[in-house]
C-alpha cells in the first residue's frame, strides 16, 4: 500500500508512520519546519520511509506536496491527517480567559490547515481508499465540558469538516477518528495509552484487518467503533 500521514514529527504520527514502513507499506511522511531527528532516523532505516516538508496551513507547500506524491508513485491507498496544535494557555484557561490569538492559531492549523489538505489531496487517493481525519473526542457535541475550550472548538469544527467531506466523496471512505488519550506532548495531561497503541489501531482500520461500522458512521475511534457525534 502507498500511505500519507501528514505530522509525523512526533507522537501519534511519528508511530504510525513508522509502524507503515515496518510492515513494508511506502511511506510518504509530512512534516513541517524541519524533519525532527526521529523523522529523519525513520527515513534512514527505512528505504520506503519518505520525507515531505509541509506546513498544513500553506496552500503552495500542499499543492507541491501532492504533486511530488503523485509524480513519485501515483494514487495513495490512504491518507492520514495528524497534525493538529494544543496551546499550553488551553490548558488552564476557560472559555471566559481564552487567548483569541490561541484560539486563532487552533482554528488555522487544525481546521483551515485540514480544509487545504483536502482541497489539494482528495484527487491523490485511489477508488475504495481512505481518507482519516485524526479528531477527538473533544470535539462531539455530547461531550461537553470546559476543558480545553480552544482545542475542543476546533476538533468540532474539523468534525464538521469531515462530515461533509465524507459525504462529498463517494469513492472511498472519508471518516473522523478519536486516537484515544496518548501519552505525549499533547495529550499527557490525560494519557491512558501510548501513541503505539493507537497507530496499531488505526494501522488495522487503514489495512481492513479491524471492521469499521461503515453507513453513515463517519465518527469512530482507533479502534474502530463508533463514537458519539
Amino acid at each position: 500500500m502507498r500511505i500519507a500521514v501528514i505530522g509525523v514529527n512526533q507522537g501519534l504520527g511519528l508511530a504510525l508512520s513508522r509502524l507503515a514502513a515496518a510492515k513494508g507499506h511506502d511511506v510518504y511522511a509530512a512534516y513541517r519546519n524541519k524533519p525532527s531527528a526521529k523523522a529523519a532516523e525513520a527515513a534512514k532505516e527505512f528505504s520506503n520511509y519518505k520525507l515531505i516538508e509541509l506546513d498544513v496551513t500553506c496552500e503552495a507547500m500542499a499543492e507541491t506536496a501532492a504533486g511530488k506524491i503523485e509524480t513519485d508513485g501515483g494514487k495513495l491507498d490512504a491518507l492520514v491527517i495528524v497534525a493538529g496544535i494544543l496551546a499550553d494557555s488551553d490548558r488552564t484557561r476557560l472559555i471566559t480567559e481564552a487567548s483569541i490569538d490561541d484560539l486563532r492559531a487552533a482554528l488555522e492549523v487544525n481546521v483551515i490547515g485540514s480544509a487545504i489538505v483536502i482541497k489539494h489531496f482528495h484527487h491523490l487517493i485511489k477508488d475504495g481508499g481512505m481518507f482519516i481525519m485524526i479528531t477527538s473526542e473533544a470535539g462531539s457535541m455530547t461531550n461537553i465540558g470546559t476543558k480545553y475550550p480552544g482545542y475542543s472548538v476546533s476538533k468540532a469544527a474539523q468534525n464538521k469538516l469531515t462530515a461533509i467531506f465524507a459525504k462529498t466523496e463517494s469513492r472511498y471512505t472519508v471518516c473522523a477518528v478519536h486516537p484515544g488519550r496518548m501519552n505525549t506532548v499533547m495529550g499527557r495531561n490525560d494519557a491512558q495509552i501510548e501513541p503505539e497503541e493507537s497507530a496499531e489501531g488505526i494501522y488495522k482500520i487503514i489495512t481492513g484487518e479491524k471492521k469499521t461500522p461503515g453507513g453513515n458512521t463517519w465518527f469512530i475511534d482507533y479502534r474502530g467503533g463508533e463514537m458519539e457525534i
